[in-house]
């Protein structure tokens, strides 16, 4: 299990990280961002930014190589704010498929992985720019649909101080 760490830039780390299991993952410390107060019975965690630390935690998880695990897969659902049937729905599997992958029964495949990461990414795009966002890379690979494929000669351009998307050369 790979330990991970998150912190508030320019805030002061504490002396031990806060193992945080809040979230219902097992290896994520928090380095500062947070408070514990307690009075003369229980003691409560304040965590700065609550939403930003998810963010920051399921943005780690979809961007690393690994397979997400169970956990990991269920948390990012919860982030999502979805239930086993609907994400099975969205990902084209059975609802039991979900549930065996959460408890560790088995790896979700890599379509699924893929699929999830996009998704999980499209969720933090706001609303009003996801749209097109979304048309742009449908038109893309439209167009890679309707490429000629007689060559593999890539032509970049270097213009404004700046590579331009390559051509495919006739």
């Amino acid at each position: 299990m790979n330990i991970r760490h998150f912190a508030i830039k320019g805030e002061a780390f504490c002396k031990e990280p806060l193992h945080y299991t809040d979230c219902g993952l097992d290896n994520i410390y928090l380095r500062n961002g947070f408070s514990l107060d307690a009075d003369e019975e229980d003691q409560y965690l304040t965590v700065a930014d609550i939403d930003g630390l998810h963010r920051a935690i399921g943005m780690n998880i979809v961007l690393t190589r690994k397979a997400p695990s169970g956990k990991e897969l269920r948390f990012l659902r919860h982030e999502l704010k979805m239930s086993q049937a609907e994400l099975a729905t969205v990902l084209s599997v059975s609802d039991q498929s979900v549930a065996r992958w959460e408890k560790g029964q088995c790896e979700a495949n890599g379509a699924a992985v893929f699929a999830l990461r996009i998704i999980y990414l499209l969720s933090l795009v706001p609303d009003d720019e996801r749209t097109s966002l979304l048309d742009g890379i449908l038109e893309r690979l439209k167009r890679l649909s309707e490429e000629d494929e007689t060559t593999d000669d890539i032509v970049l351009s270097y213009v404004g101080k700046k590579w331009q998307a390559p051509t495919m050369a006739a």
